[in-house]
């Protein structure tokens, strides 16, 4: 910030030389006249004369002149256009003009000098006006006006400008720079009359300038219409185009022009485009007038009268295409039909523009004088307000209409009344200062004899010491603790022979380390300080030396002493209790650190526990709750929470509890004991069972309640196993019941009766084929039990599969009604697989296929392989599976409802014990069935295409 600071203060310092600041300004405003600001719609603002007018009031009228020719020339060397920028010379008279008027009147504002200057050369301008443009009045009055109304505002641009300049960086030792307050007020009304007035005046025009674009336009469209229904009509063809379009120009006052597919002008209704040559709209650019996109003609830059270019002005639009050719279609139109209305607005607008500021500087003149003259009067009453109130003169207050001035007149009145009151109170207190005086010195005299009884009647030893080390003060208590009289020692003894420890000059480098405080500062002793007694002896003592500065480097010392010898004996008294303490603490840390242990012992029984607890206090409020109730119910944390509550929850999921009810009964005290059983569990689901017993904890000889427990135990498996075991019995006992009654039934015959030997054979038959039943039924048990307990063993080697089905299906073509064919695709077929289990499954599979299709005459085996599987699969024509219990198809004890049937005989073993052996060969079985037209199975395992 401070390096901104001075690179700021460099600049301007450098700025403030004379022929720094003029090229610096000639720069600037040779940049604002080659690039105008626009001003309003089209009028521009040049900026050669606003540097020319700061030159000329910053560093005089010499510099202003000369800078003002050399803004034209570079102006004029630039366009290259000398005639038609001859008119700007009049700026060089216009600042000579300002120039003049100011040395003969200092006080004059530029804007008001400029105003003068341009209201002289009303008959001037339009007398040369007259004989340079041709009597052409409104281009004349359009000239005048908008090189007045230019050098009328950049005068008061640079005014503002100047002003801020001359208050901001003042030369060199003249102080603080100042502004008259009437030429601020009247420059600043006019500004703001003129930007208002500027900002309206922009709109109207804009308006009238959207209207006039709005009929060019509707002329436009007019004409294309014209053209097109020409086109369509036939009059207007590729064999009369040059005919056609001087005919067109001439009613329309358009000029058409026909363009090929090389952009070259074919026909011109005008000679502004000539035939055959390319059609450039480089001088055009692309505008919008009401949705509609049309070319119009570039402005010159550099022409100062912007009628001029309006006057040169056209517009192209195009309207498309030559019908039954490749000719495009364009027609321009110039402005020259509409420029009296753009010469209008513009001249209207300078007029009003004109009008305002001149008005403005007539009205802010009295305006500013009616607001200042009360404030130049106070100013000079102000300045003599102190010789007038030194006299007791009247003071005759000035008055105003504006309400702030009056307000600060007012202020003043009263700050003049109160400075004559202050006046009065001066002389009155320096009457009375005397009488404070002495009255203050008998106070002092009083105090010493005060603070002499206070030292004396104190209890703790008080000492004064001089810088030099001599006692100059020693209080009763003093001489009791050390045996020393106050006549053996003031005057005479110096203060550290009565103590040991601490020396002189460490005290005074302690006290050093400490600031001022009202003229005192001190420092408090404590450790290694003994007072020595008369007699020799030492004893423990704690004293405060305060210093007090008596004159500019004078100090006395007060040393305030506490004999420490009681308080020693108390803090070795009070060290043995912190050691007692020491100890019972670390018991107590002990305990504490057992009770913890126990805690965590307990919290780990708890959370290591299958049931759920839940502990409550004899309110109701849960103490105790294990994460097992969370996996439980899933009805998230409820401790600290009311048991009320999450009874509430599992009632709402449970119709045979009522929890709530045995929940109030408990803490009622009604009951002291409940063991029940429930189910869980929403109606969608099938709900899992749990007991529940709950029990008040008491103290053992019941004097004390706890509370009481809730234990949860999850019973939903034992009830399945329950389930799994009765089911697994009943289907023991009914399968093993029919081929022993069937053996038992045979046997008895032959015991009892005399049997035909054909007979008696059929019968050993029989018993033979239930015996190998009863067999297979305590195979399939047992294969059960191995597989869940993963005891099943394999004996894996490289089988052929297409053997092992034909030879299962051989067998059962043999016993079964229906023709069992084998189908194999291409392959060698060689699976890794235990042969029998193998064997075991595809006998389930195809045994099934037979018993479930008893009224079909064909079974069809297909043995497949691709890339990675080897494949079977079993395809029956039976009874089918019905879609809605085809999940349940591979559980153990489950049997396909063939009620519509006879009756099919199984044990529901089969399929649950051929998936489990496929799988644990990392294959699978799945199957594909439809109600009433059978069921393919499908046995899939990994091709090994290495030996293992």
């Amino acid at each position: 910030m401070v390096r901104i600071k001075s690179l700021e203060l460099y600049i301007t310092d450098k700025l403030k030389i004379p022929w720094i600041g003029t090229l610096v300004l000639v720069l600037l405003g040779i940049m604002g006249s080659i690039f105008p600001i626009n001003l309003f719609y089209g009028v521009n603002l040049f900026l050669g004369s606003l540097a020319s007018f700061i030159a000329l009031r910053l560093f005089g009228c010499r510099y202003g002149i000369s800078s003002i020719v050399f803004i034209i020339l570079v102006y004029i060397l630039y366009t290259g256009d000398w005639v038609q920028n001859r008119d700007m010379t009049i700026v060089i008279f216009e600042i000579a003009w300002v120039g003049f008027i100011q040395q003969k009147k200092k006080n004059i504002s530029i804007l008001k000098a400029d105003t003068y200057f341009w209201l002289i050369m009303i008959v001037p301008a339009f007398g040369l006006g007259y004989w340079l443009y041709e009597k052409d009045v409104v281009n004349i009055q359009y000239l005048y006006l908008s090189f007045s109304v230019n050098g009328m505002i950049n005068a008061l641009i640079a005014g503002i400008i100047v002003d801020y300049w001359i208050t901001k960086y003042p030369k060199k030792g003249q102080g603080k720079a100042t502004i008259p307050l009437s030429r601020i007020a009247s420059k600043y009304v006019v500004a703001f009359v003129v930007v208002v007035s500027l900002l309206l005046i922009t709109a109207d025009s804009r308006r009238q300038m959207n209207q006039i674009k709005s009929s060019i336009l509707a002329h436009l469209n007019r004409a294309a219409y014209g053209v097109m229904q020409d086109i369509e009509r036939g009059t207007l063809s590729k064999d009369n185009l040059q005919s056609m379009t001087k005919l067109l120009h001439e009613y329309y006052k358009v000029n058409t022009i026909v363009i090929d597919e090389d952009q070259r002008v074919v026909v011109s209704g005008a000679n502004q485009f000539i035939q055959w040559e390319k059609f450039n709209l480089d001088a055009y650019h692309e505008v919008e007038i009401a949705g509609t996109r049309l070319y119009q003609k570039k402005f010159d830059n550099f022409e100062r009268d912007t009628l001029k270019n309006w006057k040169n002005n056209s517009y192209i639009y195009e309207i498309g295409m030559l019908e039954g050719s490749s000719y495009r279609l364009a027609i321009e139109m110039d402005s020259t039909q509409y420029y009296s209305s753009i010469q209008k607005v513009y001249v209207v607008a300078l007029q009003s523009l004109y009008l305002i500021i001149i008005i403005s500087l007539a009205v802010a003149a009295p305006l500013s004088k009616k607001v200042v003259s009360p404030m130049k009067a106070l100013t000079r009453l102000t300045g003599s307000l102190p010789r007038i109130l030194f006299r007791e003169r009247k003071i005759n207050w000035p008055s105003s209409h504006v309400t702030e001035v009056q307000i600060l007149i007012n202020n003043l009145r009263k700050m003049a009344d109160v400075l004559v009151e202050q006046f009065e109170q001066i002389h009155q207190d320096k009457i009375t200062l005397g009488d404070r005086v002495n009255q203050r010195t008998a106070e002092l005299q009083n105090s010493e004899e005060i603070k002499k009884a206070i030292i004396d009647s104190s209890i703790d030893p008080i000492i004064s010491v001089e810088s030099s080390g001599i006692i100059i003060e020693f209080n009763p208590a003093a001489e009791q603790l050390f045996g020393w009289q106050r006549e053996e020692v003031v005057g005479l003894v110096q203060a550290p022979t009565l103590f040991k420890g601490a020396s002189c000059e460490e005290i005074k480098k302690m006290l050093e380390k400490y600031d001022y405080v009202r003229r005192q500062r001190f420092v408090v002793l404590t450790d290694e300080i003994s007072g020595l007694h008369r007699d020799g002896s030492t004893f423990p003592i704690e004293y405060k030396i305060v210093e007090i500065q008596v004159g500019n480097k004078e100090s006395i010392y007060n040393l305030f002493i506490r004999d420490m010898t009681e308080k020693t004996i108390a803090e070795e008294e009070k060290v043995r209790h912190a050691l007692a303490l020491m100890d019972l603490n670390g018991e107590l840390v002990k305990g504490k650190s057992a009770i913890e242990e126990q805690r965590d012992i307990r919290q780990h029984f708890i959370e290591s526990v299958r049931e759920g607890l839940i502990m409550c206090d004899p309110s109701g409020l849960i103490t105790i709750v294990n994460y097992q109730i969370e996996a439980m119910f899933g009805l998230g944390h409820y401790r600290g929470r009311s048991i009320l509550e999450f009874a509430n929850a599992i009632d709402q999921s449970s119709k045979d509890l009522n929890l709530t009810e045995k929940v109030n009964s408990f803490l009622s005290r009604d009951l002291s004991f409940i063991e029940t059983e429930f189910t869980y569990g929403t109606d969608s689901t099938e709900g899992s069972v749990f007991s529940l017993y709950i029990k008040h904890v008491e103290s053992p000889h019941k004097s004390i309640n706890y509370g009481f427990l809730l234990v949860f135990r999850d019973r939903t498996e034992e009830e399945r196993l329950n389930r799994m075991k009765n089911e697994l019995i009943s289907v023991v006992s009914h399968e093993l019941r029919t081929p022993i009654a069937a053996i038992m039934g045979h046997v008895e015959l032959m015991l009892l009766y005399d049997i035909p030997l054909e007979k008696r054979n059929q019968f050993m038959q029989t018993i033979s084929a239930e015996g190998t039943r009863l067999a297979g039924l305590l195979d399939d048990f047992l294969d059960i039990q191995r597989l869940e307990d993963d005891r099943m063993t394999y004996h894996m080697t490289y089988v052929p599969l297409l053997e092992l089905v034909e030879g299962v299906a051989e067998q059962w073509d043999l016993k079964a009604k229906q023709r069992i064919y084998v189908h194999a695709l291409n392959g060698d077929f060689f699976a890794y697989a235990d042969r029998n289990r193998m064997i075991q499954v595809l006998h389930n599979i195809v045994g099934n296929a037979v018993k479930y299709s008893p009224d079909a005459d064909r079974i069809d085996i297909t043995v497949w392989e691709d890339e990675e599987i080897l494949g079977v699969d079993v395809r029956d024509y039976g009874i089918g599976i019905a879609e809605n219990v085809q999940s349940n198809l591979f559980k153990k004890f489950y049997r396909v409802d063939n009620s519509d049937q006879r009756q099919i005989g199984g044990t529901g073993l089969g399929l649950y014990i051929s998936r489990k052996i496929v799988e644990d060969h990392g294959g699978t079985l799945t199957f594909h069935s439809v109600s009433k037209k059978g069921s393919t199975f499908t046995i899939r395992l990994p091709k090994h295409t290495e030996l293992i």
